[in-house]
Order: C-alpha cells, then sequence, then structure tokens
C-alpha cells in the first residue's frame, strides 16, 4: 500500500471514529476487519479501507444520543458491552 492509500485509511478510520466516539481504537480496528470479512492480524490495509469506505456509505449515521452515546451501536446495547 502506498503512502497515499495508508492516508487514506487512516483518514476514513478517523471519519469512523467520529461517527463511534465511545469505541476505542482496538474495538474500531477489531470491528472493521470483521466488516472486512479478516482475522485481525491478517487483514490487508486496502481490506480495510473498502470495508471502512462501505460502512460508512451504507450505514446510516445515529442521530439519537444518551449521555453522549449512541442509543443504536451495531451489535451493542444502549448502555454499553455486557
Amino acid at each position: 500500500m502506498t503512502c497515499d492509500a495508508r492516508g487514506e485509511l487512516f483518514a476514513a478510520l478517523v471519519d469512523l471514529s467520529l461517527r463511534y466516539p465511545h469505541w476505542r481504537v482496538g474495538q474500531l480496528v477489531a470491528n472493521v476487519a470483521g466488516w472486512a470479512d479478516a482475522d485481525l492480524w491478517d487483514a490487508e490495509d486496502d481490506q480495510l479501507l473498502t470495508a471502512v469506505r462501505t460502512h460508512l456509505a451504507t450505514s446510516p449515521a445515529t442521530t439519537s444520543t444518551t449521555a453522549g452515546r449512541p442509543e443504536v451501536m451495531l451489535g451493542e446495547p444502549a448502555n454499553g458491552p455486557v
């Protein structure tokens, strides 16, 4: 992956982190690897970039919040992980 493409991946991860500010970095990257249908350790940068772009384009941003946290999160209850 070129430096420009790597910069695109990091920029996409920033966009994703703004959508899910309550996710830790590890959660963010692990979720992206899952969306890419890849094991975290083996995920290629281009797979991650595609997965982030696809998610941002196809998943609606959450607008309703409770104490700054989205009420509807991917597979996570409104009050946080169990």
